[in-house]
């Protein structure tokens, strides 16, 4: 019986010397563990780290300083200008004269850069085949559309009599003469304000129609204008059937009265 517990004895000894260590743990006491890709974890793994990004040879991408290059704190919506208003101070409506406002609705030409309100370009499509006073061509555009406008200008018209009126068909004027008669429509609700002895057909005259005689100051400031000197600015055209005239859409195109 003792040779027995004797030999399982010496037989524990030897398997323990032989597979002892199998199980148990290889890393020394205190290392940290090995990761999935053979790198230690822990403290030393960022030490490690830390010394391979200062190493000359590992390359870091620096990041990146450069703003973007869309700003897209900015919106921007279908229709209109990024780029700032125009300044409209002391700019004039090239038709009427009159000061701009944008409440009137505006537009510019593209080729000279004069602007007009919505109600002269309305009279200049009606009267002279959409074309600027200033240049000539039809080339009016809307503002606010989302074009970039060009720096306004404003027009100077010549300045015409009854002795020289005839050669200026088709542009604005400024135009000075006494006037002769004023004429009533057989509907009453037209003026002619004549400035020669002619029929209303022949003579100059500027032509008040009904949708803007409240603009233009009313039937009785009108008749008024009988006998009296008159400077008006405005579109002077040669109409083929009712002659030469400045059709006036508001008072401030007779700039003068007197007596």
């Amino acid at each position: 019986m003792v040779e027995l517990f004797f030999i399982c004895v010496v037989a524990w000894f030897v398997l323990r010397a032989l597979f002892g260590g199998k199980g148990a743990d290889p890393t020394p006491s205190g290392q940290p563990s090995p990761t999935p890709n053979g790198s230690p974890s822990g403290s030393q793994g960022a030490q490690r780290n830390k010394a391979a990004s200062a190493s000359p040879d590992t390359y870091r991408p620096k990041r990146s300083t450069a703003k973007p290059r869309i700003p897209f704190d900015q919106v921007v919506r279908p229709g209109t200008s990024t780029s700032g208003p125009v300044n409209l101070d002391g700019l004039l409506d090239a038709f009427t004269g009159a000061p701009l406002d944008r409440a009137l609705g505006l537009f510019q030409c593209t080729k000279c850069s004069v602007f007009y309100h919505r109600a002269s370009v309305d009279v200049l499509r009606a009267e002279n085949s959409s074309k600027c006073v200033a240049c000539g061509t039809a080339s009016l555009a809307s503002v606010g559309t989302g074009a970039e406008q060009a720096r306004g200008r404003n027009h100077t018209p010549d300045v015409i009599t009854l002795a020289d009126y005839r050669g200026h068909f088709g542009k604005v004027v400024t135009f000075e003469g006494r006037v002769n008669r004023v004429e009533v429509s057989k509907r009453g609700q037209d003026y002619a304000v004549m400035f020669e002895s002619a029929s209303w057909t022949k003579g100059f005259k500027l032509v008040f129609f009904r949708g803007a005689i409240s603009a233009s100051g009313g039937g009785p400031y009108i008749k008024s204008l009988a006998s009296k000197t008159v400077r008006v600015r405005g579109l002077l055209i040669n109409h083929p059937i009712f002659g030469p005239e400045i059709v006036i859409t508001e008072k401030s195109m007779i700039l003068e009265v007197t007596r």
